[in-house]
């Protein structure tokens, strides 16, 4: 008898690398780092001594993850990371958009039936998403498995949390965190215990420095105090130095800016600690999903830009937090238990002015420039074919559902005319357009981003290096890979390292996620499955 129960033992040792590892996780950790780079976890890969240590070190690691959509922001990232869909389907085609009926502007978990728990503002929901994501799904088999979705922003942790998730929380940008009614009639009593615990306005009397030596850093990275930078204080005039003394900062300032802070990820990574406690995740057979998005990479990467000492510090705290928090689950639930998900939303440019100085051709899109040519646009159109027939949104043009088609051709003759004349603009495009386009990665991403009723009329789509933030500070929402390549690993306790080269979609993380747990998941999804052995 021993010796038929031996061989197959051998076999699946030999198969799957570690025997837990053939059960069900218990539990899955779905971390999303805004804007996370794959190029930035191989920069500081041997500095790393926590966290990002351990998933690397437990992880199949896909080195060649895109994004396969061309408008790369946070909405659509996290719907992608959840969904398994492509944006343009589920029409989360960017944060916020224009809406022709109402006329205004409509941000992409806006839930006019619910309010925020803190302030009473209009709430945050999944509601008016018509379709479901991985947490459904795994409720949908098992009704009592519990999925907590908490990030820095609101669209991060509803765009995570899907439809029925049993808490979803977020910084409220005053010293706390929060939800809307669509979620709790009332902030539960363990949130309120941990926020008291973290005192957030104590913060004020904090200073962010470095925490290796200086010289680390600038034998790694970009100088400190590259023009470009945003100075978060402007105490002494322009001067973006590292350490930011937070005392110098407004009370209100620090507490709105907190979030995207390496304190706050390490708020946020405490709060689903102690989520892990109160809902009794990872406990039974019925696995439970934690998703954390840890936004201070994303607020640091546009404030400082992604080569930055501000930068690399970040990832080593987020390194050493993750590595505490990971510890934690691995003693509480047993090695082998829990599946861990890294990824990201999206990626970012680099500095225009650093990229400059490597003889990249990269600048800011001239604001001003642009404000007068979109300007002179508009009054052209309104003086040809009368008001309220085109709307400008943001840098997207919207044609109302009135304009017939000579109307519309007169006015996309004239914006393509008059913006084209715009510096760093590679082209002023149609919806139409881009979908009658070829099937490049380039184009292949522009059209995963379109709604049919959604989507912009026009869009102005930036050279490659170039960027809309100005004048100063770094930015994403292009189809270019510094965008679009994102970390992904699969890791788990027992598990050896793996590094795959094969070119894999975000989309795939869901239906692949799913699979792993035995979930039925919807035909609609644009993912496949991939192979984690």
């Amino acid at each position: 008898m021993k010796r038929w129960i031996f061989w197959p033992l051998t076999a699946a040792i030999f198969l799957y690398g570690f025997i837990p590892y053939i059960d069900k996780p218990k539990l899955v950790v779905f971390i999303a780092v805004d804007q996370g780079q794959q190029s930035l976890l191989k920069k500081y890969n041997h500095l790393f001594t926590g966290g990002y240590r351990w998933l690397i070190d437990h992880g199949i690691q896909f080195e060649n993850a895109y994004h396969n959509h061309g408008y790369t922001t946070t909405g659509p990232g996290h719907y992608t990371l959840a969904s398994g869909r492509y944006p343009g389907k589920g029409g989360i085609i960017t944060n916020q958009w224009f809406d022709r009926n109402l006329k205004r502007g409509w941000y992409c978990v806006e839930d006019t039936s619910s309010i925020e728990l803190v302030d009473g503002s209009t709430g945050r929901s999944y509601k008016y998403i018509n379709n479901t994501a991985l947490g459904d799904w795994v409720k949908a088999v098992n009704p009592n498995s519990k999925v907590i979705s908490i990030s820095g922003k609101d669209r991060a942790a509803v765009l995570l949390g899907g439809k029925n998730p049993d808490m979803v929380l977020w910084n409220d940008k005053q010293g706390g965190y929060t939800t809307s009614t669509y979620y709790a009639d009332s902030l539960p009593v363990w949130v309120k215990e941990e926020i008291d615990k973290m005192n957030i306005p104590s913060y004020i009397d904090s200073t962010w420095e470095r925490i290796l030596p200086e010289n680390v850093y600038s034998n790694i990275t970009r100088a400190d105090n590259t023009y470009g930078e945003a100075d978060w204080t402007m105490k002494n005039g322009y001067n973006p130095t590292f350490p930011i003394i937070f005392n110098e900062l407004e009370l209100s300032t620090m507490l709105e800016l907190f979030y995207i802070t390496p304190f706050g990820d390490e708020a946020t990574i405490q709060l689903g600690k102690r989520s892990l406690a109160e809902y009794d995740m990872g406990t039974d057979d019925k696995p439970d999903i934690l998703f954390l998005e840890l936004s201070a990479t994303d607020g640091i990467g546009h404030s400082f830009g992604p080569h930055s000492q501000e930068q690399m510090d970040n990832y080593l705290r987020l390194d050493r937090n993750l590595g505490q928090f990971i510890h934690y689950i691995e003693q509480s639930i047993g090695e082998g238990n829990v599946l861990y998900v890294l990824t990201s939303d999206h990626g970012v440019i680099a500095l225009p002015e650093y990229l400059q100085s490597m003889g990249v051709d990269s600048g800011r899109i001239p604001k001003p420039t642009r404000d007068s040519l979109y300007t002179k646009a508009m009054n052209e159109i309104n003086q040809r074919i009368g008001s309220d027939k085109v709307y400008r949104y943001g840098n997207s043009f919207y044609y109302a559902n009135s304009i017939n088609s000579l109307e519309r051709k007169v006015a996309t003759d004239i914006l393509k005319t008059q913006l084209t004349k715009l510096e760093g603009i590679r082209s002023v495009i149609t919806k139409e357009d881009i979908l009658q386009g070829g099937n490049s990665d380039y184009q292949r991403r522009l059209k995963n981003m379109i709604h049919p009723e959604k989507s912009p009329d026009i869009y102005l789509i930036p050279k490659k290096y170039w960027t809309w933030r100005y004048p100063y500070g770094a930015s994403h929402g292009t189809p270019y890979d510094y965008d679009v390549h994102v970390p992904l690993i699969f890791a788990r306790g027992g598990q050896k390292a793996k590094v795959k080269a094969e070119r894999v979609m975000t989309v795939d993380i869901a239906p692949t996620v799913a699979n792993i747990l035995g979930l039925d998941y919807p035909k609609d999804v644009d993912g496949k499955v991939l192979s984690i052995k």
